[in-house]
């Protein structure tokens, strides 16, 4: 499941998983902004005065202009072991839940980095493909019910939501209106869009 802060993936990745344990085994797994390598760094940035912003409301740090391409290199790299073990995880159970996927970092890179011509990197291409492979289930809600939910500003939805509309438009199986159904039915559409009972 895809979407922007505050549209209750996480709710219903929980939700699912409790729904289909009943027929076979399921993994859950949770893919979030920076990993790793990049995580680590974001946290020693964070200190330094200079790069304060919210950029990355998460680690309240801007990483500068001129060094963004460097910087979605760390993010790339310290993202791929996660992506491969997701691709393992699929593998070892019936139903593999992802609370987040490649949708939602190829996202993050361009939120945090303000850079949308990412898509048309080498690295930006790669993810795209890998995301055509993905069951993905963009979930949303109206801008003013995400950033009651969301605990980052509303900017930063408000760019995100865009941002989501025009990639899922592109990538995803199917949408859920999660402001408009409650988190039961909302999981209800999510298991008729993937055809489960």
């Amino acid at each position: 499941m895809s979407g922007a802060d505050g549209s209750s993936k996480t709710t219903l990745a929980k939700l699912l998983s409790m729904y289909l344990a009943r027929f076979g085994s399921v993994g859950t797994f949770w893919l979030r902004g920076s990993h790793l390598l990049a995580s680590i760094l974001l946290r020693v940035l964070s200190r330094l005065q200079v790069l304060r912003g919210m950029c990355n409301p998460y680690y309240k740090v801007c990483i500068p202009r001129r060094l963004r391409r460097i910087w979605f290199h760390i993010e790339f790299w310290s993202v791929m072991p996660y992506i491969i073990l997701r691709y393992i995880l699929a593998r070892l159970h019936k139903f593999l839940i992802c609370d987040r996927g490649i949708t939602d970092f190829i996202v993050w890179i361009i939120m945090t980095l303000n850079y949308p011509s990412f898509l048309s990197s080498l690295y930006g291409r790669f993810l795209i493909r890998l995301a055509k492979g993905e069951n993905i289930i963009y979930l949303y809600a109206d801008r003013h019910v995400l950033t009651e939910r969301a605990d980052v500003p509303e900017e930063f939805v408000y760019r995100e939501i865009a941002i989501y509309e025009v990639l899922t438009r592109y990538l995803a199986k199917c949408s859920v209106d999660t402001g408009r159904y409650r988190p039961v039915k909302a999981a209800a559409r999510v298991l008729r869009c993937l055809n489960i009972a």
